[in-house]
């Protein structure tokens, strides 16, 4: 399926990781105008589309910060146009025995995951409300919906189920307003950070980030009319 987002500007959190990128991308071809709060400046570096005259990137954004999250956000739409589509793929993840997992590991999971992915969907549904409606895709994960997969890393699963529930309350909340709002939930993905942490697994089982891109993708675009509350399990063979 072929998109158009020739006149939508869409915000990707984690844009310059690897599925953000992959969601960059294939919204670049579609004619989109993406904008990207960027925590560490180094993480640009292997960001191949940075000059891109259709992105506006911004450097030292902390979507764990309130104000700093919607500042980037108003700074967004001022530069690129009235937001259509915010994806939160900013995350990030650990393993680890409860015994092993302090509080401070435990809040430093929430903050990544489930506070970025909540002070950004506040942000976006402020500004998306003022258009005509659009479209939100949070990042969940198989431990969040299926918790029981989560043994070795509580942190985690608990802040991916937030991001899952999160996801299903705000659908609800916003629906009558024409925001569609959905999360997909991953198994692991295949990324060459999780290969080097998993050396010894079949990789051609994991979902790839292109193929969760064309799943974001097409939950932000004007085909999809009526799925909103969906947590949508893309595992692959895994």
């Amino acid at each position: 399926m072929k998109f158009n987002f020739s006149d939508k500007h869409v915000i990707i959190t984690g844009g310059t990781g690897a599925l953000g990128s992959a969601v960059v991308d294939l919204l670049i071809q579609a004619g989109a105008k993406c904008s990207i709060p960027c925590f560490n400046e180094s993480e640009m570096e292997a960001f191949e589309l940075r000059d891109d005259e259709n992105i506006f990137i911004k450097t030292g954004v902390d979507l764990t910060d309130e104000k700093a999250t919607e500042n980037f956000y108003r700074e967004a739409v001022k530069k690129q146009g009235g937001l259509w589509a915010s994806v939160h793929t900013a995350g990030g993840f650990a393993i680890g025995a409860i015994e092993k997992t302090t509080l401070e590991d435990f809040n430093k999971q929430l903050h990544m995951n489930l506070i970025t992915c909540y002070n950004s969907c506040r942000a976006a549904v402020e500004l998306i409300r003022k258009s005509t409606g659009g479209r939100i895709v949070n990042i969940a994960s198989r431990p969040g919906i299926e918790r029981r997969q989560g043994k070795g890393m509580t942190a985690y699963t608990v802040a991916k189920a937030g991001v899952a529930a999160l996801t299903e309350a705000l659908a609800a909340e916003v629906v009558s307003d024409g925001v569609l709002v959905n999360a997909i939930a991953p198994s692991i993905i295949d990324t060459p950070a999780n290969r080097k942490s998993m050396p010894d697994v079949n990789y051609d089982k994991w979902p790839k980030p292109e193929q969760l891109a064309r799943q974001i993708v097409y939950l932000i675009s004007r085909e999809n009319e009526i799925t909103s509350g969906a947590i949508i399990p893309v595992y692959g063979q895994s």
